[in-house]
């Protein structure tokens, strides 16, 4: 048995339309379902934004809702998660303790309606972490210069309130994100491991997908707990520049197009 570790954002949605663009993908999910192989998506997004874009869609295609027993989406880079039950009813968690200070969230909305809104809105959508992402369809370099600015910002508003050893920031493709330094991509490959012990599965081979430096993460822990695990990379090899790994990694580029290839080569 092979268990499936997806990143969301430009593995499975479109960078820039921020969507599912390759509606096979919810195609191949259900085949891996219906082989009895775990799935899981583990992304820094909020749980909302997943029923919204991934998790709606894909029961829309799914016949056999007590497939989804054996699929958990893990946002927040860890902190939130979704399973299913045999009736396919949702059963959502967090991690409280994680959860960034509400003065903080307050001031940084005002801090992006006064000065950024041209460029990103503030996603009210999330239970643990800040986060601040770009307009669907906003130029990217634009984004981009525009997201060195914010960081500054928000380096002084953590500081302001001694925060700044606390919380870590973190600028993305996409999004510029505030939170735990305990949360990321190991943390939600832990959640991973952790639902697929309570469901009492034990895939031999795991296969881990990603578009970034951070989703390899993912795979370092599965390899730390003794895990046989191959890293899929989708996204600009030339950015990735030389990253040596203690595991297999296969390299296709092409972000949610390269997944969809990968899925059906394999």
């Amino acid at each position: 048995m092979k268990a499936y570790l997806f990143d969301v954002d430009g593995v499975l949605t479109d960078p820039q339309e921020k969507r599912v663009t390759e509606p096979e993908l919810f195609g191949q999910i259900i085949i891996k379902l219906q082989q009895g192989e775990p799935v899981g998506l583990n992304t820094g997004r909020s749980i909302e934004w997943l029923v919204e874009r991934i998790i709606t869609p894909l029961l829309e295609k799914l016949h056999d809702k007590s497939l989804l027993q054996h699929f958990i989406a893990i946002g927040e880079k860890g902190a939130t998660w979704t399973v299913f039950d045999k009736e396919g009813n949702m059963h959502h968690g967090k991690i409280d303790e994680l959860t960034i200070s509400h003065d903080v969230i307050e001031d940084a909305k005002v801090l992006v309606e006064q000065k950024y809104g041209d460029a990103m809105f503030f996603d009210a959508t999330k239970e643990t972490m800040l986060s601040i992402e770009m307009h669907d369809a906003f130029d990217l370099d634009r984004f981009h210069q525009r997201q060195k600015a914010l960081v500054k910002d928000l380096k002084r508003l953590l500081k302001k309130y001694k925060l700044q050893n606390i919380y870590r920031i973190d600028p993305t493709t996409i999004a510029t994100d505030v939170e735990s330094p305990k949360v990321g991509k190991a943390l939600g490959a832990d959640r991973f491991l952790q639902f697929l012990k309570k469901m009492d599965l034990e895939p031999q081979e795991f296969e881990t997908f990603g578009d970034s430096k951070s989703d390899f993460e993912m795979s370092d822990e599965l390899h730390k707990r003794g895990k046989k695990v191959t890293m899929i990379y989708v996204g600009d090899r030339l950015k990735l520049g030389e990253f040596p790994t203690e595991y297999p990694v296969d390299y296709i580029e092409g972000f949610c197009q390269g997944t969809l290839q990968y899925l059906l080569t394999h």
